[in-house]
């Protein structure tokens, strides 16, 4: 049975007031109380167990107790927000604009970063954005005398519905890379949670017999860790990561603006600079793709070692050591607050230099 709009509003005020430890009025915004976008996963999670069926996006639009509780029992929501399918950003509608993988020949994700050198080449993973070109501009920091190749995510873009699974995805990556590289040893460098599809890679050359000789991450929590509901398919997925979007650039409609909305996201190189506008909802499910991917990866365990350059914020986090998993983990913390930050953080590309030289 449908619960009644007051009742709601109790169960939101009750939930927000454990997770957020303040007291909560029927009219106070989440965000502003301190409320986050990974902590509204919790939010969703309390208040289906209370009965209150409730989306990650009603947080996100609509924000207050009494806005959500009016927007769930068929109340109008604030003139400001705009609904999840809006603007050509609704899940069914892009998906549709996809094409199936068997549908089109299959392309290359390789993509050259740096192409001179002599020695053993470094691959480096995109990150969760699925892009990887901006590398160019931070690979001649650290690679010596090697040339540099980036692997960017599948579909990106060609508009190839994306593989769902990190395994998937690295058994792919990985004839690619082996059309550079024949043998190893292999060096990778793993960009946030790109690590975990560099590591799904050495495990994959290890179980052939090839060497690795560097497996290195940035700010990539281990494979098991968990962010999101264990519940959620693709689609929550996607309007969780639209709706952390418009949260987090100050949009209440991408279509509003869509041009500004690229040029922020280019400052924070979630894009590469060919990237028009009206890609975005597509770069939308892409990464919810890969994130969703991620979530449900369920790796083996890895016989050869990492090396994790990471941020403070990351190195404190008790889930963040790889021990259980490989050999040996060799960490390296950086002041640097992202995982774009430590990239361009000169120690880092001192340390990873020096790494290579041993090798």
């Amino acid at each position: 049975m449908a619960l009644e709009q007051d009742r709601i509003v109790q169960v939101l005020q009750d939930v927000w007031a454990e997770l957020l430890a303040v007291e909560v009025a029927e009219d106070d915004d989440f965000f502003e109380l301190g409320g986050y976008s990974l902590l509204i996963v919790n939010v969703v999670a309390e208040a289906r167990r209370f009965g209150v069926e409730l989306s990650s996006n009603d947080v996100f639009l609509h924000k207050t107790p009494k806005a959500i509780a009016a927007a769930l029992t068929g109340g109008s929501a604030p003139q400001d927000a705009a609904p999840v399918g809006s603007a050509g950003w609704d899940f069914a509608d892009v998906w549709a604009t996809g094409v199936a993988p068997m549908a089109v020949p299959p392309t290359s994700n390789l993509v050259p970063l740096a192409t001179g050198g002599t020695e053993t080449p470094i691959f480096c993973t995109h990150w969760g954005t699925g892009n990887v070109g901006f590398m160019r501009k931070y690979v001649d920091r650290f690679r010596g005398d090697r040339p540099a190749y980036g692997l960017e995510m599948i579909g990106l873009r060609t508009r190839v519905r994306p593989p769902v699974s990190v395994v998937e995805a690295a058994t792919r990556y990985l004839a690619e890379i082996r059309t550079v590289q024949p043998q190893g040893p292999y060096l990778f460098l793993g960009l946030c949670t790109g690590g975990r599809i560099a590591y799904e890679i050495a495990r994959q050359l290890e179980a052939r017999g090839e060497q690795v000789a560097l497996l290195a991450v940035v700010n990539t929590l281990p494979p098991g860790v968990r962010e999101l509901d264990p519940g959620w398919g693709l689609r929550e997925v996607y309007d969780f990561r639209g709706a952390g979007v418009r949260e987090k650039f100050g949009v209440s409609n991408p279509a509003d603006d869509p041009q500004r909305l690229l040029d922020a996201m280019r400052e924070l190189e979630w894009v590469d600079e060919e990237v028009v506008a009206e890609e975005l909802p597509w770069r939308q499910l892409m990464w919810a793709a890969g994130i969703f991917g991620h979530e449900n990866y369920e790796a083996q365990r890895y016989g050869g070692d990492v090396t994790v350059y990471q941020s403070r914020e990351v190195a404190d986090r008790p889930d963040s050591a790889w021990d259980h998993l490989v050999r040996d983990a060799e960490a390296y913390t950086f002041s640097a607050p992202t995982t774009l930050d430590v990239v361009r953080d000169p120690a880092f590309a001192e340390a990873l230099a020096k790494k290579l030289t041993t090798l």
